[in-house]
């Protein structure tokens, strides 16, 4: 009996990767964020920072309200997202909060702009 000579095998090609589609806008933030220059030294400005805490926190539950108000009739924008989610962010009572919130709307931003880019596809 004669046996078939074995088959080389071959490497498995691994898929292409897909590129994505935010790497450019991200890209663009950092130099845009290295061209701020020096910011000013206080996260919440004021003579008395607490109370604009307190009144960002309040108008963030507003636009909440707003908000909810605009998606039960099918009307809810970006716009009123990013306004509420910048409120929330500076009324954070701790450096640790405002920043949770600041990456929050970093990337409502960053998918703002994507949906932006994506349409022009």
């Amino acid at each position: 009996m004669t046996t078939a000579p074995a088959k080389k095998a071959t490497p498995r090609k691994a898929p292409a990767r897909k590129a994505d589609p935010l790497a450019d806008v991200l890209a663009e933030v950092r130099a845009a964020a290295q061209k701020i220059g020096p910011l000013p030294p206080h996260l919440v400005g004021g003579v008395y920072p607490e109370r604009g805490i307190d009144a960002y926190r309040k108008r963030g539950e507003e636009w909440a309200i707003i908000n909810a108000d605009r998606g039960e009739v099918g009307v809810l924008g970006v716009d009123g997202l990013a306004i509420e989610v910048a409120f929330a962010a500076f009324g954070g009572r701790t450096p640790e909060e405002i920043r949770k919130g600041l990456v929050r709307l970093a990337s409502l931003a960053v998918a703002a702009i994507g949906q932006i880019d994506g349409g022009r596809k």
